[in-house]
């Protein structure tokens, strides 16, 4: 990546790199920005201690994943309790 950017003229420490893998690590230390993007641990742990930013789009997924089940759950107790006071009201 070096010799690429001085045979293009470019300044590393202008440029952002991006990657979800620790692997990356030589690359995303090369650049004046590195994004940790949907990283894995190693990655998130180094990010942070680096000051690195960390961008993580999996959280709404996982948000999505435990909020849709837990609402359905909601959902079908309140309909049960509200069926119980029904037929306790009707007797």
């Amino acid at each position: 990546m070096r010799s690429l950017a001085i045979r293009e003229g470019l300044n590393l420490k202008r440029c952002t790199a991006y990657s979800d893998s620790y692997n990356d690590v030589p690359m995303l230390s090369l650049v004046g920005t590195a994004v940790a993007i949907n990283p894995d641990a190693r990655l998130r742990s180094l990010a942070r201690e680096r000051g690195w930013e960390i961008r993580d789009f999996r959280i709404a997924r996982k948000a999505a994943r435990i909020g849709v089940p837990s609402a359905l759950a909601l959902g079908a107790a309140g309909g049960a309790l509200a069926a119980l006071a029904s037929r306790r009201q009707s007797r």
